[in-house]
């Protein structure tokens, strides 16, 4: 297969293929359906690297704590506008003023509605966070940011209403967190004022946690979100080789993930991206540049729908490739004229899927659609009626652009990642959008997580962050030292002089030479 015909985009960032116009794909706002979703439910705990102690945490947060539905997930907001209500009333009148009564009243009438489906009402608030139970509520915790620093001001981290909670024991919780800190800690904090109140299903206590060590943490939730995404595309793959429909509910819990993931792991996130097979490749393509795109992403914007959507997007954005023959696929010779229309097809493949599939997120199909049109709009399918690509797919076309270049592929080997920069940079303006690319090679750095190089000292490390200031000096894992022995992979910051002992980068090394030992070492973890 020649360069000119292969499917990659990789290659056709250098080799321009074909001319064309968008067609009316004007630059469409994420769906109503990516906003729902921007509302459900977020990964907690494993999230944020917390695993709350039982002896720490009230005991129905701790044992049994329920998962909730995607409803009773949405009505946490009027729960905590109820909650918000409660203590400013109670700041602002005594005890006994019928705004308090009808304040205590309003907010006991939203956590009897989960009182009534069978579970208690546990709220918890840690770090800038609202969790309902242990899972997080994002859009809730930039809405409601000063009642959860007021509440974890005066220690109540935790407050669970259980099924029989009283009027009188709500107006009791009103008087706690009325109170300023001060106030709170000359009583004995708000768990000594409950107990002294003899409440009995009202439970209100700090959260303290026990953690693992974060850089421990980080990896270990990264590697296990990394490999649901890998098994998704998997069965994605078998599914639609079966003429199956994909499940949309799993698509959007492996989204949710990543967009977590990579926001509170991003370094780890990063070096799992620079995992490939060559057996499995677009499965592992697919995962790769679902994280770069979401990590790149979010130099753009933070929003949560927008992140959620572009993540499907970018997970996605080769599902048509599942609907080519595998023979056409893993071709090693030139393609045919009539192989080579079957490649170019698949990204209008993959965009017909989606919109078909019941409960995807219908803005993704953009990207799938878009993400081989080129910047310059020279790429395909060819489309008319639009003059710009969507900038999400902007965003998947860098990222799909390096994880191909960095990847052995049956047509062609891979290229060391500071050659794919070099190449992006090259393209930028003509097939890639500029900015993107310059925030891309600033997020990654000249030497990419997951890059293998050589230090002057002849070790082989594997980059595991991009550096903070000097490009050149990244942090490290060492990996293998001078003579080639395996080391235990311990890391180097090598813009602290101190740490580096003189290390500096020679240069990057290719996958076939030694670097393959630190290659291995990285895959198992």
């Amino acid at each position: 297969m020649t360069d000119e015909q292969t499917p990659g985009f990789a290659d056709q960032v250098e080799e321009p293929s074909g001319a064309g116009t968008l067609s009316d794909g004007v630059e469409a706002p994420p769906s109503d359906e990516g906003v729902a979703e921007a509302e459900s439910v977020r990964e907690a705990m494993g999230v944020l690297g917390i695993r709350p102690s039982s002896d720490e945490v009230a005991e129905g947060a701790a044992s049994a704590t329920p998962v909730f539905s995607a409803r009773q997930l949405a009505r946490a907001r009027d729960v905590l506008a109820r909650l918000h209500a409660l203590r400013r009333a109670r700041q602002l009148y005594p005890s006994g003023h019928p705004a308090v009564s009808q304040a205590a009243a309003d907010f006991l009438r939203e956590a009897e509605r989960y009182h009534e489906e069978g579970v208690d009402l546990p709220l918890v608030f840690f770090e800038d966070q609202v969790l309902l139970g242990e899972q997080v509520l994002l859009e809730e915790s930039v809405l409601f940011d000063q009642l959860v620093r007021d509440l974890t001001a005066i220690g109540a981290g935790s407050i669970i209403l259980k099924r029989g909670t009283t009027l009188e024991e709500v107006l009791v919780l009103a008087d706690v967190i009325a109170q300023d800190p001060s106030a709170i800690a000359a009583q004995g904090g708000v768990a000594e004022i409950v107990r002294q109140r003899s409440v009995e299903h009202v439970d209100i206590r700090a959260v303290a946690v026990r953690r693992e060590s974060p850089a421990a943490a980080g990896r270990a939730n990264a590697r296990a979100v990394y490999t649901d995404a890998l098994d998704l595309i998997r069965e994605i793959d078998r599914i639609l080789r079966n003429n199956r429909v994909i499940d949309a509910k799993h698509v959007r819990g492996v989204v949710r993930s990543l967009v977590a993931s990579v926001l509170e792991n991003r370094f780890a996130m990063l070096e799992l991206a620079s995992l490939k097979r060559f057996d499995e490749y677009t499965f592992y393509h697919s995962v790769n540049v679902a994280i770069l795109s979401i990590a790149l992403g979010s130099s753009v914007s933070n929003d949560a729908r927008f992140l959620s959507t572009l993540g499907t997007g970018a997970l996605l954005h080769d599902i048509g490739k599942m609907m080519v023959p595998l023979e056409v696929l893993n071709k090693t010779t030139p393609l045919t004229t009539e192989e080579w229309a079957i490649i170019r097809h698949h990204p209008i493949y993959g965009a017909e899927n989606i919109m078909l599939t019941p409960g995807l997120d219908k803005a993704a199909a953009i990207m799938v659609l878009e993400h081989h049109l080129r910047y310059d709009l020279a790429g395909y399918p060819a489309l008319r009626g639009v003059s710009r690509q969507h900038i999400s797919s902007r965003i998947v076309a860098v990222a799909d652009a390096y994880d191909a270049m960095t990847s052995r592929r049956a047509y062609s080997a891979a290229r060391r990642r500071d050659e794919a920069v070099a190449v992006l940079a090259r393209n930028a303006g003509s097939a890639l959008d500029p900015d993107l690319v310059r925030l891309f090679v600033a997020m990654l750095g000249l030497y990419p997580p997951g890059s293998v190089v050589r230090l002057n000292t002849g070790e082989i490390a594997v980059v595991v962050a991009p550096p903070a200031s000097e490009a050149q000096l990244p942090r490290v894992r060492i990996v293998a030292d001078e003579s080639g022995a395996v080391v235990d992979g311990f890391e180097v910051d090598l813009s602290d002089s101190a740490e580096a002992m003189g290390r500096v980068i020679e240069q990057c090394v290719d996958l076939d030479d030694s670097s393959l030992v630190a290659r291995r070492i990285l895959e198992e973890g």
